[in-house]
């Protein structure tokens, strides 16, 4: 007998997160046939009726996933016959799921769907991934793929393709990564042939593409043979099949140590029937279109795997006894289940802001390209759109790296907490071990989520060099007059943050600059900032940045986590004493991360990076 619980009602820091205000800042930017097709007349109505789908669906990740994912965890996924073979247990998941309408949940009304907004469709996730992985990894493939076509798509794909994804008839795969190519986007070898009859031929090889299974995959492929350039890459919808027969191959599923309920295929197109999106050669503004909302429901995967093992770890942690108490009660165990509900509940704050703006994006872009707002209403849109954008390009790439990093290191506590238990595969805390260690590898990796991270930090500051030289030495003035002694802290780690970033600057130009610079000086610090914006493109050795890119993205994740923990004790005052933990326990994180980047090690810099080191397999194969 399963056992009726809800991932949504159980956990009421999701309904804090999807607040009346922010419902409100939604429900302002709906259309009039929007609201007309939910049937709602005010934003106290809109977010009952998406607060009413959350529940529905919370019962169903905590009732029926939670109960059935034991047996995904054990059930193989087989190809038979160029065809994946689903077990009764992921297929009953999945039927329930379209039962219920969750599949078409953010798909337009006029194709069939409930036009949820982007935040509603990520917060579903997050309850069940906490669940099932597996099941998550089967079902977010419909409303995502419909997004893309949507927003490029003709209007007879539009009309073909979104209406079978909203009925349930197809779900879709995002094939990008290649054999040998991986995050290279301009050296993936896939190409397409354009046709007489205008469709296209997708000619090359596809890898590690979840739901490869899928009845369509949109294909990133250059738009002419041997060609290199991003340029010449275009996005093709290729159906599965064509006339009843297949148009691409599933060569094969891959074998993984989680996600067993999860088909991750090698896909094979030879002379497949493709239909291009959008326009030719904007392939790769469109997957990045993609890949930016899949980095952002990557980070709710994260959120889902710390929920589970917190709470995993916790109720074991009360149950257990030891020295005739629970283990709960032992200092240790203690701290450290604490910093994990602190630093969740920090990291659900800026997941849920980001999400909220791009749900605000979507909204605002639509209203703009109607092209009937008054003058003022377009402005005032306008202007709060490239404020949201701005904050979602410097957020997604730290959501994505720190639930990459972070999930496992909760599922590795899970394991500890729970001590010989945690080691054997009756216990569920090494099952999650496995399911978190994807998180940091798809969607873009954790060092390219770092590279993004530094590139844009500098591309901020050459944009606005003043108001960097202004927080980075006037923050400590600012301070001074902020009445809240926690919003001074926060200043202060922003300032540690920024003069992590002007001792990079330092060693770019050690060897470009006469004279002896001052970080404490605003005119030497205004002149190094202007200096490595037109120098930038001319270095031949970047390593001190890209060295430190890592450090720099946990440092801006720091930094981001505390901003809006803090922001959320301003509106809920139990948060408060969370916040206040959460900056003490990385406020010297910050500091020794930024001592690490002012430090050298000539050594590694010379023998490691430059001429004196050799690749290890080298220097092996010398030796022998």
């Amino acid at each position: 007998m399963k056992t009726k619980q809800n991932f949504f009602s159980d956990n009421p820091d999701i309904d804090r997160q999807l607040s009346p205000k922010r419902m409100s800042e939604l429900f302002a930017w709906l259309s009039d046939e929007e609201k007309e097709a939910l049937g709602v007349n005010s934003a106290e109505e809109y977010r009952k009726t998406w607060i009413d789908v959350m529940q529905v669906v919370g019962e169903y990740a905590g009732t029926t996933l939670e109960s059935n994912a034991s047996k995904v965890a054990k059930e193989d996924l087989k190809l038979v016959n160029g065809e994946v073979v689903f077990p009764k247990t992921i297929q009953e998941n999945v039927r329930i799921f379209k039962e219920v309408g969750g599949h078409a949940m953010s798909i337009r009304t006029e194709f069939g769907g409930m036009n949820a907004p982007f935040v509603f469709e990520a917060s579903a996730f997050e309850q069940i991934y906490r669940a099932c992985p597996s099941t998550a990894l089967n079902i977010c493939w419909f409303g995502s793929i419909a997004a893309i076509i949507d927003q490029f798509g003709s209007d007879e794909m539009k009309t073909e393709w979104v209406t079978k994804i909203a009925n349930g008839e197809v779900s879709g795969s995002m094939a990008l990564t290649e054999p040998d190519v991986g995050s290279d986007l301009a050296g993936m070898r896939t190409y397409a042939d354009q046709q007489a009859d205008g469709t296209w031929r997708v000619f090359g090889n596809k890898q590690f593409i979840s739901n490869g299974c899928g009845e369509i995959s949109l294909v990133l492929a250059h738009n002419k043979k041997a060609s290199n350039s991003l340029r010449t890459l275009n996005l093709y919808l290729v159906p599965r099949k064509v006339d009843g027969k297949n148009n691409f191959e599933i060569a094969k599923i891959e074998e993984k140590p989680g996600l067993h309920g999860s088909a991750t295929c090698a896909l094979k197109f030879d002379n497949s029937v493709g239909y291009l999106v959008g326009q030719d050669g904007h392939g790769f503004h469109y997957m990045s279109h993609l890949m930016n909302e899949a980095r952002l429901g990557v980070a709710f995967q994260a959120l889902g795997v710390m929920e589970a093992t917190y709470r995993l770890s916790k109720n074991y942690a009360w149950q257990r006894e030891s020295w005739g108490k629970p283990i709960a009660k032992h200092e240790m165990i203690a701290e450290r289940l604490y910093d994990m509900e602190v630093e969740l509940k920090a990291f659900r704050a800026l997941c849920y802001r980001a999400a909220h703006y791009a749900s605000m994006i979507t909204l605002g872009e639509r209203r703009i390209a109607e092209k009937k707002l008054p003058h003022a209403k377009l402005e005032e849109i306008e202007s709060k759109l490239r404020f949201f954008k701005k904050k979602l390009r410097e957020w997604t790439p730290l959501v994505k790296w720190w639930g990459g990093e972070r999930s496992y290191v909760y599922a590795r506590n899970a394991v500890q907490i729970h001590g010989g238990y945690g080691f054997t595969t009756e216990y569920k805390p090494e099952w999650w071990l496995r399911e978190s260690l994807i998180i940091s590898i798809y969607e873009g990796t954790s060092e390219i989520q770092a590279l993004m991270c530094i590139k844009d930090t500098v591309k901020s500051i050459m944009t606005n060099p003043m108001e960097f030289v202004e927080n980075t030495l006037g923050s400590r003035v600012m301070a001074l007059g902020e009445k809240d002694p926690l919003m001074r802290r926060f200043m202060k780690m922003r300032q540690t943050f920024n003069l992590a970033i002007v001792s990079i600057f330092f060693k770019l130009l050690k060897n470009k600059v006469k004279g002896n610079l001052s970080a404490n000086q605003p005119a030497d610090l205004l002149k190094l900032v202007k200096l490595i914006g037109p120098e930038l493109v001319k270095f031949e050795d970047l390593s001190p940045a890209l060295l430190h890119a890592g450090r720099i993205a946990e440092m801006r994740s720091i930094v981001a986590l505390s901003y809006a923990i803090i922001k959320d004790a301003e509106t809920d005052e139990s948060l408060r004493p969370l916040a206040e933990r959460f900056v003490s326990r990385y406020t010297p994180v910050l500091n020794q991360l930024k001592a690490q980047i002012e430090g050298d090690d000539e050594y590694f810099q010379e023998q490691v990076l430059g001429d004196g080191g050799e690749p290890l397999a080298k220097a092996a194969n010398t030796k022998s």
